[in-house]
């Protein structure tokens, strides 16, 4: 998977936040022929810093890349937020855009007529440049996710799951109401359980042909955020 780690859950998971059919996220039906689909605006491109992914994020497709650009932070928000008005996308007020920590930016906006929601997370550099994530991710082809494949067990109580597949690569991503210690002691257990060896590194994970890696960090209302990468590996 190109984007990894808590970006790529914390991005996927905002992508999924909105709800992709036009009447539920509030967007009256005009009955009018559908605007051209719609495409990112023009920037001044430094490095593509990770290569397009095509990714299964909760059962959607998501189509997610990341661009290191010359433009700051500032000018690009307003920059996609015009681009997605003038290309006649939903963009939802401020107080329904998912928000996302550490001094990034984000903003989300909808095509209603083919279910596509279009998400840029802006991350903002020393430098002045700016770091952009880029996802489209297409309800109108999501199919249902089942638990039974899953790398890891669940703990008890987990809560907003979100599964994203990737070539060599699987995540799983959910919030559930323990500390820091009792997830790690949770995982411990069941992954030793499961063949895991626990690594020098903390959270690392690893068995024949494969690592797994662990991070959590606080959430809101004494809930832990928890992200879970699967990763293949040469043996």
């Amino acid at each position: 998977m190109g984007v990894r780690g808590r970006v790529a859950g914390g991005v996927l998971a905002l992508m999924m936040a909105l709800p992709a059919g036009g009447q539920d996220a509030g967007v009256p039906d005009s009955g009018v022929q559908a605007a051209p689909r719609f495409a990112w605006p023009r920037l001044q491109v430094i490095a593509h810093v990770e290569s397009s992914d095509l990714v299964e994020a909760g059962g959607i497709p998501v189509a997610l890349r990341a661009v290191h650009v010359k433009e700051n932070i500032r000018d690009l928000v307003q920059r996609f937020a015009d681009a997605f008005r003038d290309g006649g996308l939903y963009v939802p007020p401020g107080k329904e855009q998912a928000q996302y920590a550490n001094n990034a930016a984000m903003l989300t906006a909808l095509d209603p007529k083919r279910r596509i929601t279009y998400t840029v997370v802006m991350m903002p550099q020393q430098d002045g440049t700016t770091t952009l994530y880029l996802g489209e991710a297409n309800h109108a082809l999501a199919r249902p996710q089942e638990a039974a494949g899953d790398f890891a067990p669940l703990p008890p109580r987990a809560h907003g799951v979100l599964r994203v597949n990737a070539e060599g690569s699987r995540t799983l991503t959910f919030e559930v109401p323990l500390t820091g210690p009792q997830v790690e002691a949770f995982y411990d257990d069941a992954l030793a359980k499961a063949g895991w060896k626990r690594g020098d590194e903390a959270g690392m994970y690893s068995r024949t042909g494969a690592e797994l890696r662990l991070t959590h960090q606080p959430a809101s209302d004494g809930q832990r955020g928890v992200v879970l990468i699967y990763q293949q590996r040469a043996r």
